[in-house]
């Protein structure tokens, strides 16, 4: 089995406390990271974390960028495991998004969609939970559209919760398994 860490996060942006505001839930921000030091995760945000714009497909750290900035930001880590073939599926997935990270945006009008409960599907754009769902979109059974899937629908799938604090608190070896 190989496993996978999917990062939910509260962070303190305008944008992330409307989204609070509209889906009254704690979380508002998706990642994923295929390792459990999160020295590498992938999402969907702003490119550079000061600035609401411009924003697409990121690549950072519990110690980088948003979170390196933040360090206070809540966030709690899922992990879960995948057989090899679901693997090599989602590794082959990522590696489309890596291998041309400029040509991905932000899907703000599936932001707002998702909030109507409307789907919204523009090629290489997405939200950070709607990518996360997307890449899942063969393994996991969500009961909606991918572009409708909030942070917290991923603690639904039974995950091993293996942290809950802060980032800037995360420390993967005192992290028990």
């Amino acid at each position: 089995m190989n496993d996978f860490y999917i990062v939910l996060s509260r962070s303190h942006t305008t944008v992330a406390m409307l989204v609070r505001m509209f889906t009254h839930k704690y979380y508002n921000h998706t990642s994923l990271s295929f390792s459990k030091d999160l020295d590498n995760f992938h999402s969907f945000g702003r490119k550079n974390p000061k600035l609401l714009l411009p924003a697409g497909y990121i690549q950072e750290s519990v110690d980088t960028g948003y979170f390196g900035l933040w360090p206070d930001t809540k966030i709690a880590v899922l992990q879960g495991q995948l057989d090899d073939e679901q693997y090599r599926q989602l590794q082959d997935k990522m590696t489309e998004f890596s291998q041309a990270p400029d040509s991905y945006r932000y899907s703000i009008r599936g932001l707002v969609s998702a909030f109507l409960g409307i789907p919204w599907h523009r090629a290489k754009h997405y939200t950070c939970s709607g990518f996360v769902a997307y890449l899942f979109r063969d393994i996991l059974h969500f009961d909606k559209d991918y572009s409708l899937v909030e942070p917290e629908d991923f603690l639904k799938f039974g995950f091993k919760t293996i942290y809950e604090g802060t980032a800037g608190e995360y420390n993967h070896e005192k992290l028990s398994v």
